[in-house]
């Protein structure tokens, strides 16, 4: 019989094969942005952004792409805007994005919502926005979407603390994202201490756990792997690590159905997820459950599912920065903090910066590791 595990990895190997979408650029009243470490000009690549992945903290909100992993979205953005790539808007603006469809993987519809921090909100806690598409260039090529800014818009990400981060995806669970810059907003001056997070005390702990756990296999990841590859195979370990929970097996090794329906919104708990099953399944589901576990999917606290649909809003944001210097985003707290007036070299990685991130910074932490076993 093949494994849940061996079935799960395949899935990126399909998409691979299969083709997908990909966001060419994104257009506002100025400017235009690119979507975050994907190669649009290379076919083989694409960003796959599944809810799963990001509630059992594999990758952050912006999922990752099939070449480079999981995306710093707090460093790719510090990247984009050093380069001039951000596009600007104001409140109530229109921002028309361009996708490429390559096949049916990447048809519309799509949905598109933002962090207003840039890169906090994790699993839950994006604002969501409102898309017009022309159901007529479904499967002609390209697509283009009117993605509405909203009316109330406050963007405070990134080193310039006036960022947001869009993220498009259709049902296939393909997309991008994308930084915007608002120009009709005061720039916030972000430090770890004025930027407020959706996670709580109990999420952030529950996913340190989960960050212990999955440090060895990260490690061992990057050991085996190129120093270009690392981003790739720690999200493949992790995904292969983790493929019980992504496949919606419960902690008890039981296919529960009713637990893993929310496997794939966890969203649930925040407020209702894409598509959840209404009960949230879960909120005791993740990672040991609020208590919900039992007796409500019988979960019994396991299928890291869902925890609230936040594994991924906190995290470590630290890692450890290309040689310890978290160099990560810290100048871009782009993450709803971390900010720090940082710039890449700052130690504050976002104390919060990468709120959200934990796997940020394997990528950066093992290349310390190396560096210093060398």
């Amino acid at each position: 019989m093949v494994s849940s595990r061996v079935l799960y990895g395949l899935t990126t190997i399909v998409a691979l094969v299969n083709g997908q979408a990909i966001i060419q650029k994104a257009v506002g009243d100025k400017g235009q942005s690119k979507s975050l470490l994907v190669n649009a000009a290379d076919p083989k690549d694409a960003n796959l952004i599944k809810q799963q992945e990001i509630v059992t903290n594999i990758v952050n909100e912006c999922g990752r792409t099939l070449l480079a992993g999981n995306i710093d979205i707090g460093e790719q953005t510090e990247i984009e805007l050093a380069a001039g790539n951000v596009t600007q808007s104001k409140k109530g603006g229109v921002v028309t994005v361009t996708i490429n469809q390559v096949n049916n993987q990447g048809s519309g519809p799509f949905t598109c919502d933002m962090d207003l921090t840039s890169n906090s909100n994790g699993a839950v806690g994006q604002t969501p926005l409102k898309v017009t598409q022309n159901k007529a260039d479904f499967g002609n090529g390209v697509l283009t979407l009117k993605v509405e800014m909203p009316k109330d818009m406050v963007c405070v990400g990134a080193s310039t603390g006036d960022i947001c981060t869009v993220r498009c995806r259709n049902a296939q669970e393909f997309g991008g994202c994308f930084a915007v810059q608002q120009t009709d907003v005061k720039p916030n001056a972000n430090t770890p201490d004025n930027i407020v997070t959706v996670a709580t005390l109990d999420q952030v702990l529950k996913q340190v756990a989960q960050d212990q756990k999955d440090f060895e296999t990260s490690v061992n990841a990057i050991a085996k792997s190129g120093l270009n590859d690392q981003g790739t195979a720690v999200a493949d370990a992790l995904v292969q690590n983790n493929a019980d929970v992504l496949n919606g097996n419960n902690g008890n090794g039981n296919n529960n159905n009713g637990n893993n329906g929310n496997g794939n919104n966890n969203n649930n708990n925040g407020g209702g997820g894409r598509g959840g099953n209404g009960n949230n399944n879960n909120a005791g589901g993740g990672r040991g459950g609020n208590g919900n576990g039992n007796g409500n999917n019988n979960n019994n606290g396991g299928g890291r599912g869902n925890a609230g649909g936040n594994g991924n809003a906190n995290g470590n944001g630290n890692g450890a920065g290309r040689g310890g210097n978290n160099n990560n985003n810290a100048g871009n707290g782009n993450a709803a903090n971390g900010n720090a007036g940082a710039g890449r070299g700052g130690n504050n990685n976002a104390a919060n910066g990468n709120a959200g991130n934990r796997n940020n910074n394997r990528k950066r932490f093992a290349r310390a590791m190396r560096k210093f076993n060398a």
